[in-house]
């Protein structure tokens, strides 16, 4: 009995005395065994030898570092990755912390050869308010860039040249977080390949003062980052080199080269075309699968340079380009407002631009001391262009010919401007309380010369009207701005914010208009309706507060704007007169979102904003370049108000890999400027000074109640397992109620369109990469005082990457459109078919021999539909056809690039990451 009662006690201190060592601190870092790099997601176990029930176990944080807490004394220590070989091996630990160093883990091929992700990985997460994108959740070919990536993604779409998300434009592109060719969205889309992108993040736009101010900008806009996979202390070095000869001496040549690290990044782009054409199909396009036909003569080069020290950057862009192009163009025009009820116009146009520019930027940001920051940024254009353009049109009323003009112009352009910015902003004694200062300042000048020649003929074939014009003009435009705000935290999660503005503007025009002398046979005629000499300023005051509340489900901002600007306009020539105006605005807003569970957040926006009328809009100086469309300024307005309310909601179902958004947009406008039109039925005079042939148009700005505006937008995202294929549906929805002034009677457009669209897009592997979608639009338009106008269009397109033997790929833009004009009963069924054939070469495969074959359906021209308050028309322009073009590219990358095994390794590790147990 005292033998068993001595073997208890001794059990229950020898428990004691383990309880009473404290934990031990065990550190350590996994690496890749070929690359030195880290090993995010590890699993790391300790097994305690003389029980090994006792674990402790952790996985490798995205340095591939990791940390365990245990207890004295010997363990097996384990280390493993899926596609990795394993790591056992002994260890004892002792009464202080440890670091057990370096652990290199090799690669199983044979495992990475056998093993396949079944899990649907998840194609967006929303973190907070970024919704982060998933590249690797869509496969897309070897060749796809940045923008071919984003075509497959949920909610993206363009709009009149603009990229959108979930209904909102995108305002700005970043590369890591940085500006990239100052603001040149297009070339970080098509730059950066899809091999190297980590993720892609949108957010909410933000200006620069918005960043140091924390007062919100009136316009709901995003910013897109693409974060790229470069390793730490390793140089990621990519590019592309691209060149073709085709048909009819066509060429092109398009290069760029890209050298990322942790502190520099260096890009140097370099292009030359005289054909339109893209030198490689690509998945990029949005459905419309016709080129532009007309001739062009670009070239151009640019560097983007970024370094990154101790917290401190320096950003420094150069883009230069020319541009040579001819343009050809027709437009039949259908008015549907009643004053212009059954006239129609006929035009057709050529026209030739010769442009060239430089622009550079320059930023500084200084971060380095934690209680201050300062950024710096200069921008420098010039601009030197010359013009030409001839035009005839033929206006008919009820089928009968009320006018015919023919019009010339020729025009050189020469300007140049400079802008400077500085945001600084200071930490103060307080946690939370900061001070921030902004100046800046604005110069710009504009020289011009012009000629104009213009015949218009009566319904009796009789000159109505003919100009024989030179022109001369000079601009000088200046601003300068300030602003002062101060911060103060109310508690951790809320702060408030005052601040001052000031802002002033001044612009000096002189232009002269020379009539042709019949007698010298000069332009020495003064022209007193186009000439003009004036000074202008506008200077504005505004006062701000904000409040601002942020907590893991609730983000709030409310504030308001309280704004008196004043406009002042003293014209010399030809009249002497001046007129002073003041403006005072009251512009509340708030922006409220609530995290409603995970993966799901809505969002409200209200925002009341005031447009104050441009000086050009008050100024009532003749503008004479369109002699059938005559217009001058109104000394009268008033300034218009807005209000607009948004709501905006967004869930994703991880597991499941869908993702769905609504986005709908209320807004009202009261003084709006909009344009009060006179339509001539007869040659006549406006207020005694302006001839305008009949059927012609006199328009000035005036102000109008009454305008609404409903926007909504749809997107749903999901996967089709069985089809190894990803399906986006989406529906936008626009109607507007416009006010219209037309000889002096007032009424009111309701205009409706509606596009409904679906894309299917393959998630099967990199051999096949297809995109199918469909389109269907439907607009109507119709003024309460005539009839309607309606018009529906489909485009259904299909672009195909496919590698489908060895090294041959064969690619593919294949779209078919139909347009119905109701109103002019026009109606259109045709198609674009592009075909292209290549094949790697090199042992590496990053060359590729290209044969592409465009449009080779030969639709000549191409229909663009318009609808506004007055008119709709149909816009028809050149389109490249029967061309054929041979082009060798090369990729450049500093690792085997996608496809390789540093690829697959790089991908599968992040793949297990995300779904490795311990980090659920």
């Amino acid at each position: 009995m005292m033998k068993k009662i001595f073997i208890y006690l001794t059990l229950i201190l020898a428990s004691f005395t383990t309880m009473a060592q404290s934990p031990i601190l065990i550190r350590g870092k996994i690496l890749d065994s070929q690359e030195e790099s880290s090993l995010p997601g590890a699993t790391v176990l300790l097994i305690n030898k003389s029980d090994s029930i006792q674990k402790k176990g952790t996985i490798t944080n995205e340095h591939g570092e990791f940390q365990i807490k245990v207890r004295p004394g010997q363990y097996d220590f384990q280390v493993s990755f899926i596609g990795y070989k394993s790591i056992t091996q002994a260890i004892s630990v002792n009464k202080e912390s440890s670091n057990l160093g370096l652990f290199k883990l090799i690669e199983n091929t044979e495992f990475l050869q056998e093993v396949s992700i079944t899990e649907t990985l998840p194609p967006t997460q929303q973190k907070g308010d970024t919704t982060v994108f998933n590249p690797q959740a869509f496969k897309v070919n070897p060749d796809a860039s940045a923008g071919e990536l984003l075509a497959k993604m949920p909610g993206f779409y363009e709009v009149d040249g603009k990229l959108m998300v979930e209904g909102e434009e995108i305002a700005e592109v970043l590369i890591d977080g940085k500006k990239f060719f100052g603001n040149n969205m297009n070339q970080a889309l098509s730059i950066i390949p899809n091999d190297v992108i980590k993720n892609i993040e949108v957010y909410e736009h933000k200006s620069d003062e918005e960043k140091f101010s924390g007062f919100k900008d009136q316009e709901n806009k995003k910013s897109l980052n693409i974060v790229t996979n470069k390793k730490k202390k390793k140089r990621l070095v990519f590019g592309d080199v691209a060149s073709g000869v085709g048909k009819d001496s066509r060429y092109g040549f398009d290069g760029n080269i890209n050298s990322f690290s942790d502190n520099n990044n260096i890009s140097i782009t370099g292009r030359s075309k005289n054909v339109n054409a893209p030198l490689k199909l690509n998945n990029r396009r949005f459905g419309n699968g016709s080129i532009d036909g007309n001739d062009v003569q670009e070239d151009g080069i640019g560097i983007n340079f970024t370094r990154s020290k101790n917290k401190n950057d320096i950003a420094f862009s150069y883009e230069y380009g020319n541009r040579e192009n001819e343009n050809q163009n027709s437009t039949i025009r259908t008015y549907t407002s009643e004053a212009l009820e059954g006239q129609m116009m006929n035009s057709n146009s050529t026209s030739g631009n010769d442009r060239g520019n430089h622009n550079m930027n320059l930023r500084v940001s200084l971060n380095s001391n934690p209680k201050s920051q300062l950024l710096l940024s200069t921008r420098i254009s010039s601009t030197d262009a010359n013009s030409k353009s001839n035009s005839f049109s033929e206006t008919f009323q009820s089928e009968q010919m009320i006018n015919e003009n023919t019009n010339m112009n020729r025009s050189e352009n020469k300007n140049y401007s400079i802008g400077q910015n500085i945001n600084y902003s200071k930490k103060l004694g307080k946690k939370g309380r900061s001070l921030s200062l902004q100046a800046g300042f604005d110069y710009g000048e504009s020289d011009s010369d012009g000629k104009q020649v213009s015949e218009t003929l009566n319904e009796l074939k009789e000159v109505s009207q003919s100009i024989n014009r030179i022109s001369d003009a000079e601009t000088k435009d200046a601003s300068v701005r300030g602003a002062i705000s101060f911060r103060e935290a109310i508690n951790k999660n809320s702060n408030v914010s005052i601040g001052y503005n000031i802002n002033y503007n001044s612009r000096e025009s002189d232009k002269n208009g020379y009539n042709f002398d019949e007698n010298t046979k000069l332009y020495s005629s003064l022209d007193e309706l186009t000439t003009n000499r004036f000074e202008n300023s506008t200077l504005k005051n505004s006062g701000r507060f904000s409040y601002n509340m942020r907590n893991k489900k609730h983000y709030l901002i409310l504030g308001s704007d309280f704004e008196l600007t004043s406009l002042k306009n003293e014209e010399s020539f030809p009249n002497k007169s001046d007129f002073d105006k003041d403006f005072f605005a009251f512009k509340p807003y708030l922006k409220y979102s609530y995290n409603l569970a995970k993966q799901k957040r809505i969002m409200l926006n209200y925002s009341s904003k005031t447009t104050t009328p441009s000086v050009q809009d008050l100024q009532e100086v003749i503008d004479l370049s369109k002699p059938l469309y005559i217009s001058t300024g109104n000394s009268e307005l008033e300034q218009a108000r807005s209000h607009s309310l948004m709501a905006f909601y967004t869930a994703s179902n991880i597991k499941k890999g869908n993702r769905l958004s609504v986005n709908v947009i209320v807004s009202t406008s009261n003084n709006m400027v909009g344009r009060r039109t006179i339509v001539a039925a007869n040659d006549t005079t406006i207020n005694n000074k302006y001839f305008l042939p009949a059927g012609g148009q006199f328009s000035q700005p005036v102000n109008l109640d009454g305008q609404f505006m409903l926007n909504a937008n749809v997107s749903y995202s999901l996967p089709l397992k069985k089809l190894k294929s990803k399906l986006n549906l989406n529906t936008r929805t626009n109607f507007s109620h416009n006010p219209t002034f037309v000889n002096d009677k007032k009424s009111f457009t309701d205009s409706w369109n509606l596009n409904a669209g679906m894309m299917l897009s393959s998630n099967i592997n990199e051999k096949i990469d297809f995109t199918f979608s469909s389109s269907s639009r439907y607009s109507n338009s119709k003024n309460n005082s005539s009839s309607s106008s309606e018009y529906i269009s489909q485009t259904t397109s299909l672009n195909m990457y496919w590698n489908f033997y060895k090294d041959l790929v064969f690619r593919t833009n294949a779209s078919n459109n139909y347009q119905n004009n109701y109103s002019t009963g026009k109606e259109d069924s045709y198609w674009h078919l592009n075909l292209g054939l290549s094949t790697k070469v090199f042992k590496s495969k990053r060359g590729e021999v290209s044969l592409t074959a465009y449009d080779i359906l030969s639709k000549d021209d191409e229909r663009q539909h318009i609808t506004t308050d007055l008119y709709t028309a149909d816009y028809f322009t050149n389109q490249l056809t029967d061309f054929y073009m041979l082009t060798f590219s090369y990729k450049l990358r500093n690792s085997k690039g996608k496809g390789g095994k540093f690829e697959r390794r790089k991908r599968f590790r992040g793949d297990m990451r995300r779904y490795n147990p311990m980090m659920m």
